[in-house]
């Protein structure tokens, strides 16, 4: 199969996903050799613009949320979902679109979440885990997360709420991200930064800071890409593989020459999973052994039609951080 990127930017874009720094400056301080100059990188920063966003894929189970992957058919005027971090059309019949959301819902929500969204599919998951695969590496799944012990992060230093969601909004330089940020707390920036003091002209540097906590947690996984250009050429199928790990693995194989990214999110009967490739991966799919296409559920494909419903976690409404709790907004 022929490469869909040329080998530097491939390169460039490992290099970025593996990093769990956050931040241009941060990055090219780590001196990753598969990382260009700091000239280069600028430049294609500059001329990709919203074509390309680099999201910190986080741990949030421990910051008290769950992934939830929703899917509503009869979609009504404006979503209101303020835990969704991300929206797409997709199909399963090239006929009839189906919205797709992808939430990150504090626990104490799940209940009232669920009902709120009556009438459409949620698939629950843990963090998930995004490869571009190479032809020389194997393919990595994110192991099923046991029953985890609930950080208290969160309550200790809230800005870390507004630092992570506001990076899925583009653009997410960090100077920009402070700045919409500070617009919408006000205020009560204070309340998120209790104990410290704020500086309104280098906000940024706030956010380097709550991510070097998470970091120290344990927390930040990579960086979740979404790199248009690579999407514009390809076919992404949204797929719900009810297998175990290892099954689950030998169906990815059956699919990897086909295969350009993997995006995947374990669930309680098998894993969630975005898979990009060239449009002869539908075909592919299509010819797997019948014992297997018994275990796919919910195949869906990307329709890439603009305007996707523009999304956002609403922080600002849904954390009381005097209080320490979520509220519904």
């Amino acid at each position: 199969m022929r490469p869909p990127l040329h080998p530097t930017v491939l390169r460039h874009l490992q290099a970025v996903q593996r990093s769990t720094r956050v931040g241009l400056h941060s990055l090219l301080r780590g001196k990753n050799t598969d990382v260009r100059s700091a000239s280069t990188v600028y430049r294609w920063q500059r001329s990709l613009a919203e074509q390309l966003l680099v999201v910190p894929n986080v741990s949030v189970e421990l910051l008290g949320l769950r992934h939830a992957h929703v899917f509503l058919t009869t979609p009504l005027g404006n979503i209101d979902c303020p835990f969704a971090v991300e929206a797409a059309w997709i199909t399963a019949d090239f006929c009839q679109e189906v919205l797709y959301l992808h939430c990150l819902v504090p626990v104490a929500h799940v209940t009232a979440f669920t009902t709120s969204m009556a009438g459409g599919t949620i698939v629950w998951s843990s963090s998930g885990w995004q490869q571009f695969l190479t032809s020389d590496e194997d393919i990595l799944l994110p192991i099923p997360a046991d029953a985890v012990a609930q950080s208290d992060l969160v309550c200790q230093r809230p800005f870390v709420l507004p630092a992570l969601m506001e990076l899925w909004t583009y653009p997410n330089t960090l100077p920009l991200v402070w700045q919409r940020i500070h617009q919408r707390l006000g205020n009560r920036v204070k309340e998120f930064l209790p104990r410290t003091k704020i500086r309104y002209v280098n906000g940024k540097t706030h956010i380097t800071d709550a991510f070097r906590c998470l970091q120290a947690e344990g927390l930040v996984r990579q960086q979740l890409i979404r790199y248009h250009p690579l999407l514009a050429v390809s076919v992404e199928v949204f797929v719900m593989i009810r297998l175990g790990r290892s099954d689950v693995q030998h169906v990815l194989a059956c699919l990897r020459g086909v295969l350009h990214a993997i995006e995947s999110y374990p669930t309680s009967d098998g894993y969630w999973c975005r898979l990009l490739g060239p449009h002869r991966l539908l075909d592919a799919i299509i010819k797997l052994p019948g014992e297997i296409r018994t275990h796919l559920r919910l195949v869906y494909f990307h329709t890439k039609r603009h305007p996707t419903p523009l999304v956002r976690f609403a922080y600002e409404t849904t954390y009381d951080p005097k209080n320490k709790t979520w509220v519904r907004a």
